[in-house]
């Protein structure tokens, strides 16, 4: 028996180990030694020890089992597949289970299923968070994960996010994201991964924290002493550029062993094209809804918008109000200062547009110098005109641009619903002509239609 692959347990009915046979130090890297007299239970992955003292109960009721399987913690702190063969002897009062070693396997299979469930996941999840979370789930199956964190980024390294964040429980110490940041870029930077040997060390009566905890650089190869924690940082690259590091918490030897190695560096590159693939998405997305310039909603997410609110107001017998806005002479700044100039001046017309009717509205940017909006509440599309004479007075404060401080003038049109109209084509048309009254009364001096309307 002595000379098996496979390892032999013989366990009592309390669970507690009265014999190993010498294959049990190749399969988990304990000598038989340390394993008898110690309770079997407490070398099983947390995740299986229900369903394993179940199967336990069923062989000790004398029902033979063959094929069982769970997984065991290696004493280096990874995931060891076991397959069981076992049976109750009633005349020795022991359970005599025979283990067999199906990790290879496994880690076949789990190749396999990563692909499959990170691809699919990156089809159907609806963001970057809950793909990121199907990641998750996926190496949790694999390692024993303490603490995750997946960081996101732009292709010049500028801009980092946290995209999903995770931590078993709250003796897992801490990683700020100062940290996390600093030791992302470092390994995208390296274009290699990044370990950090790290252990909570809370104070007196605390939880762990940033400011309790104990880290340093995680020794390489046979350095890595069993027992401790570490973080491994990993940088996720695709064919076009940087996307962002995947940092998992976890035993050190268990993250560092080869097969580990082989399988992270796998699940990053399926999980760097994924994000890819999502944040593209994301980002054909907002251009075909939003302006790139000023980052307002377009023309067509406007419209549909407003269709709605119509609709909503017709429903309700509501009133609304649709602002058409236009900037004077805008024509002349882009010549006299410039395009970039434009751009920024159209940027903080927009966002003043925008702090001015968010809480009552919706506003966009329509086309060139043109800006919309939609106010829906209703006490203030009764005072319309007293709204628009306040949003266009905070429009037409000083606009510091570069080196210059310009002040513009803005042109506005209102239509009502459903006073001017009962569709939304028919108030952008009204908004539209009143616009262009007001600004041509306003270069005659004459009357302009909020000051008749006053």
């Amino acid at each position: 028996m002595e000379l098996l692959l496979d390892a032999v347990f013989l366990v009592n009915q309390a669970g507690t180990l009265v014999y190993v046979s010498p294959a049990c130090e190749h399969i988990l890297g304990y000598t038989s030694q340390e394993l008898m007299g110690r309770s079997m239970i407490d070398f099983v992955a947390k995740e299986d020890r229900e369903r394993t003292i179940e199967e336990s109960k069923l062989v000790m009721s004398g029902h033979p089992r063959i094929g069982f399987e769970n997984r065991y913690i290696h004493k280096d702190g990874h995931y060891v597949h076991i397959m069981w063969s076992a049976r109750w002897s009633d005349e020795h009062g022991l359970r005599i289970g025979v283990a067999r070693d199906v990790s290879a396997k496994k880690h076949a299979e789990a190749l396999q299923r990563a692909t499959y469930s990170i691809s699919e996941a990156a089809h159907d999840a609806a963001d970057v968070r809950l793909l990121c979370k199907a990641v998750h789930d996926t190496l949790s199956t694999l390692f024993p994960i303490d603490a995750i964190v997946v960081a996101t980024c732009d292709g010049e390294l500028t801009t980092w996010e946290k995209a999903y964040q995770y931590r078993d429980s709250a003796d897992v110490p801490v990683l700020d994201w100062s940290m996390a940041q600093a030791l992302s870029i470092q390994a995208t930077n390296t274009q290699q991964s990044q370990w950090r040997l790290m252990e909570a060390a809370p104070g007196e009566g605390q939880a762990p924290s940033s400011a309790h905890r104990h880290d340093e650089p995680l020794p390489s190869g046979e350095g890595a002493v069993p027992g401790k924690h570490a973080l491994a940082v990993l940088p996720m690259y695709t064919a076009r550029r940087a996307v962002g590091t995947l940092m998992i918490y976890g035993p050190a030897r268990a993250l560092q062993a080869e097969a580990a190695q082989r399988l992270l560096a796998f699940v990053c590159d399926q999980t760097a094209l994924a994000i890819e693939r999502k944040q593209l998405i994301d980002d054909l997305y907002k251009a075909a809804r939003f302006d790139e310039l000023t980052g307002l909603p377009n023309r067509r997410t406007f419209g549909e918008f407003a269709s709605e609110a119509v609709r909503r107001a017709q429903r309700t017998n509501g009133k609304l109000a649709l602002l058409f806005a236009d900037i004077d002479g805008f024509k002349h700044v882009n010549d006299s200062l410039g395009h970039a100039t434009g751009d920024l001046l159209l940027k903080e017309i927009g966002q003043r547009m925008k702090a001015g009717v968010t809480e009552c509205g919706f506003v966009a940017r329509h086309s060139g110098d043109e800006f919309v909006a939609i106010v829906q509440d209703a006490e203030i599309v009764e005072r319309i005109d007293f709204a628009v004479t306040r949003l266009r007075s905070e429009i037409e404060q000083v606009i510091s641009v570069n080196d210059a401080s310009l002040t513009v003038r803005v042109s506005v049109g209102v239509a009502v619903f459903p006073d001017d109209g009962e569709s939304m084509s028919e108030l952008i048309r009204i908004a539209d002509q009143r616009m262009y009254a007001n600004k041509s009364e306003r270069k005659s001096g004459g009357a302009s239609f909020l000051e008749r309307l006053m």
